[in-house]
């Protein structure tokens, strides 16, 4: 094994970071090679609040996933999250070399910048120019322009920011735990790239990722990411509620979310019993009740991912319509209360394993990160294709087999 190939996802999530440690496999996809999973520390509320203790966590996590691979890991592909992320849609332009000139790729590269450089705060970084479509003269709607003929060349793309001290702090985390952050990627576009395939992106869809303390969303059309966001809520909002409500404590709160909780009052069955049975885990608490609790907070959070969307303005047709994956979208009743919210047919999507556990995880940010180790720029690769292995159930992911299909 080489161990310049060695590379390495991390995600940093609200309640846990995981790690993923892989090597390119030969035929354009990765090998796994190691995993590891730690309690998130040094965050609050999704907030990275305590860059020496993060540090810790994110170097045991690290090591414990190198350990398990049998190779420290060269690089480190990092997942970007939180309320401080901002999308915005901008276009530039630039007059080529010479009247009716042939267009090269240094000409995209240059009318790229020429958007990455346009109305930025100085307080904000850029963290993703994702080119949307080029107009070259009056020909609109070109993907790829490059070798055709025109004077001007302009781009519509999608830019992802975030607050310089949010991303620098993550960078520094991770720097302090003896590894080097390269690159930092928006978290859908990781967890697209495991989640996410490219006719799914071609039809149109809306990947929604519920996470414990945010939910970040993605659309695409037309192979393309056209919007995206952040709602400053999650899960543990929803835990919250129940502990606030019911008079519990929170991991009483979180076990009977996980075993009694509904986004949907009209989907409450009881066990047996009438609907104001008590529950196992609350025998003061209705089945009922905890629904009527929980369906209002999983409601609002629908509700804010699509007014970030101007979902009653602007609404594309979505043929692979809505994509639901992150722990807080295992309640059940959530596909359904999207499809009311949405007007849109949807399905849970997680990562193979993901219910194999003692305790279900989500580890398809970890996954595409990994794959996404191996570039510098943000890339959409094809959903992978699993094979069974032997040993720990990990090795399912063994080959990732197809080539990055790349958006830049």
């Amino acid at each position: 094994m080489d161990e310049m190939d060695v590379l390495a996802g991390l995600d940093l999530g609200s309640t846990r970071f995981r790690a993923v440690v892989a090597e390119p496999d030969g035929n354009g996809g990765v090998a796994i090679l190691g995993h590891a999973s730690v309690a998130a520390h040094g965050f609050h509320r999704g907030e990275l609040v305590d860059l020496p203790t993060a540090a810790v966590a994110i170097r045991e996590v690290l090591d414990t996933a190198g350990a398990v691979a049998g190779v420290i890991p060269n690089s480190v592909a990092v997942n970007v999250a939180g309320k401080h992320l901002r999308s915005l849609s901008c276009s530039g332009f630039i007059t080529l070399d010479e009247s009716g000139g042939r267009v090269r790729l240094e000409h995209l590269e240059r009318v790229r910048r020429r958007v990455q450089a346009m109305g930025i705060p100085f307080d904000r970084v850029v963290l993703h120019c994702l080119p949307v479509e080029y107009t070259l003269d009056d020909r609109g709607g070109l993907q790829n322009p490059a070798g055709m003929t025109g004077s001007r060349l302009e781009l519509d793309a999608h830019l992802v920011t975030g607050e310089q001290a949010a991303v620098q702090a993550i960078d520094r985390a991770v720097e302090m735990a003896g590894y080097k952050a390269d690159p930092l990627i928006f978290n859908p576009i990781a967890t697209a790239s495991f989640l996410i395939t490219p006719e799914e992106r071609e039809q149109g869809c809306l990947l929604i990722d519920i996470g414990g303390e945010t939910t970040h969303y993605a659309l695409f059309y037309r192979g393309r990411m056209r919007q995206s966001g952040v709602v400053g809520l999650g899960g543990n909002h929803v835990t919250r509620d129940l502990a606030y409500v019911l008079g519990i404590d929170p991991r009483e709160a979180e076990v009977l979310k996980r075993t009694e909780a509904s986004a949907l009052r009209s989907k409450v069955t009881p066990h047996g019993g009438s609907l104001s049975a008590p529950t196992v885990e609350s025998p003061g608490a209705s089945r009922a009740r905890v629904a009527a609790i929980c369906e209002p907070r999983q409601q609002e959070i629908l509700e804010l991912v699509a007014a970030g969307l101007q979902w009653g303005v602007t609404r594309p047709a979505l043929a692979a319509g809505i994509l639901l994956t992150g722990g807080g979208s295992r309640i059940p009743g959530t596909v359904e209360l999207a499809e009311q919210v949405f007007a849109l047919r949807a399905q849970q999507r997680r990562a193979p394993g993901d219910d194999l556990a003692t305790e279900p995880d989500t580890w398809a940010t970890a996954l595409g990160l990994a794959r996404m180790a191996l570039e510098h720029e943000p890339s959409l690769p094809t959903a992978p294709s699993l094979s069974p292995g032997e040993g720990r159930f990990w090795n399912r992911w063994n080959r990732i087999k197809r080539v990055l299909d790349r958006l830049v």
